[in-house]
């Protein structure tokens, strides 16, 4: 396209030229016009259209390129050093004697699940064996564990009745009488040492149903025996 346009202008040029070379041979009344002023306004007509042209047409943009900027790397966040928890120093504990009490169950009368009839006395009796390593003493106890007052089987809190050394075994007898109400019926019990540590437990379950049985009473025949005969003695005689 400036091509074209140069082209035309220049050859508007060299027409005007012509025109006054022409123009000032026919007259001859005219001062004659210098040639090279002439070419002069000629090349001076076509630089103003070659300017104009370059002035019309848009310049490209020099795309400017940055430097690369240097993109500092991330830092890692840095959470502010919280002060260090003192941690509590807990003393050594003394030795409990819990950790040395241990028992094992031997047998058990009556046995679980034996059936009663409501308020039945009976003597219960656990046998235990001492596998820890200490003694029991007179100070150890025997004590209800869970439950109402109901379930006590009408029994109080007792003591060990000897001392039980390690590997020894040991009757706990306690008198108890079955609940009123028919029913199944679980009792709890625990070891307890001198400390008042529980470190074993006993149980018992029984069955409660029916009546107190009625007592019979029991009559011998009577029999109607003679009494003996008197036995007679003979009376001795005089002797002459």
């Amino acid at each position: 396209m400036i091509i074209k346009k140069f082209l035309k202008q220049a050859a508007m040029g060299a027409l005007l030229l012509s025109l006054l070379l022409s123009a000032c041979s026919r007259s001859e009344a005219t001062p004659t016009t210098d040639p090279a002023m002439i070419f002069t306004q000629a090349a001076e007509t076509v630089a103003a259209g070659l300017t104009q042209t370059a002035a019309s047409m848009p310049t490209a943009t020099p795309t400017v390129t940055l430097p690369p900027t240097n993109t500092p790397e991330p830092t890692q966040a840095v959470s502010p050093t919280s002060a260090e928890t003192p941690t509590a120093t807990i003393p050594p504990t003394a030795t409990r004697s819990s950790v040395a009490d241990r028992a094992d169950f031997v047998s058990q009368s009556p046995l679980d699940g034996t059936a009663m009839y409501p308020e039945q006395p009976f003597t219960l009796t656990w046998t235990v064996k001492n596998v820890g390593t200490t003694t029991w003493t007179t100070a150890y106890q025997v004590r209800f564990f869970l439950g109402d007052a109901t379930l006590r089987f009408g029994a109080s809190d007792f003591r060990f009745p000897k001392e039980v050394k390690p590997n020894e075994k040991v009757d706990l007898v306690v008198s108890m009488k079955a609940p009123t109400k028919a029913g199944d019926y679980n009792t709890i019990w625990v070891l307890t040492n001198a400390e008042g540590q529980n470190f074993y437990t006993l149980t018992l379950s029984i069955k409660v149903s029916g009546s107190a049985p009625t007592p019979t009473l029991t009559i011998a025949p009577v029999t109607n025996t003679p009494p003996p005969a008197p036995t007679e003695t003979e009376t001795p005689s005089p002797t002459p």
